[in-house]
């Protein structure tokens, strides 16, 4: 046999440690953060902890504002290396765009928008992925889609069925009934169509109220089945995930998982990166002494890299907080209205915009808005309450979710209450104003705020006017 002797040479993506670090850091919580920093301490004797500085209560130099992105242009030029077997690295000659890398690049905790993504990447379009995000990067803590369909339709200028189209697909991923717009639809979305399930799906579809009235002769009658059977039904229900979310989601959250404080001054806002309880990485001086006179080339080696890598983990630091602090002056700076009187004056604004504004993908904004939060006089925000969907109106203008809901509210306030209006009716109101969206949505908002339909409102005025009676 012929022996033959061939090169191979095989190439492959690797990331630079300073973007790596920083992918890393984006989703963490502060918490998650302060335990991430501990570990590296432990594992790295090139980095030390010092005390934090107390802040200084004025007007400190803020870095520049391209501050990141010369950061990580810098860092463009490893983005790509080309990997011979003999073991050499090599720069390649082609670039890999930072906001690509930071989206093909995930590191752990996984966010439910990053394990769905990632399913979706294999199912769709490009065209359809731009809605697929639009669903994925809207989802509640839960694993809910709790804005409207027309909303999201009219951001991206396309029609509410091919929204329901790509959603449908999405509610199969896993988990199984994520982006479901019901308990309903995501208990079914678990069930697998087949005859044996028809029952269970039955249950599902028409007596879970019924379940939690305890009214089980109905649900006997209403699906011919006896006892046992029912209680085989209800036994696969409760193994059916109503949260599907919850698993993606830290729900907790007290003063040490903010990374934010937002202070007026008099009518303006500004944005500040609390520092207090938050660990200061410096070189460790001991052995950056020790490098420098060490003779041996093994331990000279060994702390080279452990510097190289501790100078990165700390440069990585810096681009998350900046790039935070960032994105945060720039929603406060938009959502001002917001911060001053309130929900009803929240201007429509989505991810894509803020990544658009700041030349960032928009899996990265989400993952720099996960799990942050901002303290205020009035409580804690959630950089996510930022955002807000809006619907289309007549001459271009946007109006936001909650302005919409505010005018259902004043609408069914001001209406006769011998004739209320029904929700056709209240669409009809809307589209006097400009705003054009279903009945469907009507209803939504309505149960949103817990406002009944037309016919009990008019059975609560009737028993309201009688008891007047009654009284005189």
């Amino acid at each position: 046999m012929a022996t033959k002797l061939t090169l191979k040479s095989s190439q492959q993506l690797t990331i630079n440690p300073v973007i790596h670090s920083f992918i890393g850091f984006l989703p963490l919580s502060r918490t998650e953060f302060v335990e991430k920093i501990e570990n590296e301490v432990e594992a790295n004797p090139m980095l030390e902890i010092e005390p934090p500085e107390i802040p200084v209560d004025k007007d400190r130099e803020k870095p520049d504002v391209s501050d990141i992105e010369k950061r990580l242009e810098r860092a463009d030029d490893s983005f790509l290396t080309s990997y011979q077997e003999e073991g050499f690295l090599r720069k390649g000659d082609d670039r890999l765009d930072k906001n690509r890398a930071i989206e093909l690049f995930t590191v752990a905790p996984v966010t439910i928008a990053d394990h769905l993504m990632e399913q979706a990447i294999s199912q769709f379009n490009e065209k359809e992925m731009e809605i697929a995000a639009q669903i994925i990067y809207n989802l509640n803590g839960d694993g809910y889609l709790d804005i409207e369909i027309e909303s999201i339709a009219s951001s991206l200028d396309t029609t509410p069925e091919e929204i329901e189209r790509i959603r449908s697909v999405i509610t199969g991923f896993d988990p199984p009934g994520v982006a479901a717009k019901s308990l309903k639809e995501c208990l079914l979305a678990q069930v697998p169509d087949s005859e044996e399930n028809e029952k269970l799906k039955q249950l599902i579809l028409h007596h879970l109220d019924d379940l939690s009235r305890s009214k089980y002769n109905d649900i006997l009658k209403s699906l011919q089945v006896d006892k046992e059977e029912l209680n085989r039904l209800i036994c696969q229900l409760k193994h059916l995930n109503p949260k599907p979310g919850a698993d993606f989601q830290k729900e907790d959250i007290d003063y040490a998982d903010v990374d934010l404080m937002l202070i007026k001054d008099g009518n303006e806002y500004k944005v500040r990166h609390i520092e207090e309880g938050l660990p200061r990485m410096v070189l460790s001086s001991y052995y950056e002494e020790m490098l420098k006179k060490i003779p041996d080339k093994k331990t000279r080696s060994y702390l080279k890299e452990r510097c190289r890598n501790a100078q990165l983990f700390i440069e990585g630091m810096d681009l998350r907080k900046n790039m935070i602090l960032k994105i945060a002056e720039l929603l406060v700076k938009i959502q001002k209205d917001y911060l001053d009187f309130g929900e009803k004056w929240k201007k429509p604004l989505t991810m894509k915009e803020i990544a658009k504004e700041l030349n960032y993908n928009e899996s990265t904004i989400s993952r720099a808005v996960n799990n942050k939060f901002m303290a205020t006089e009035k409580g804690l925000i959630s950089l996510k309450s930022f955002f807000s969907y809006g619907i289309k109106g007549e001459f271009g203008f946007k109006h936001s979710v909650e302005t919409i809901r505010d005018k259902i509210k004043k609408i069914i306030e001001d209406e006769d209450k011998n004739n209320p209006l029904s929700d056709q009716d209240i669409v009809a109101r809307l589209a006097n104003l400009g705003i054009k969206i279903s009945r469907r949505t009507i209803r939504n908002y309505r149960d949103e705020m817990n406002i009944a339909n037309s016919s009990q409102r008019k059975e609560e005025y009737n028993l309201n006017e009688n008891k007047k009676t009654s009284r005189i």
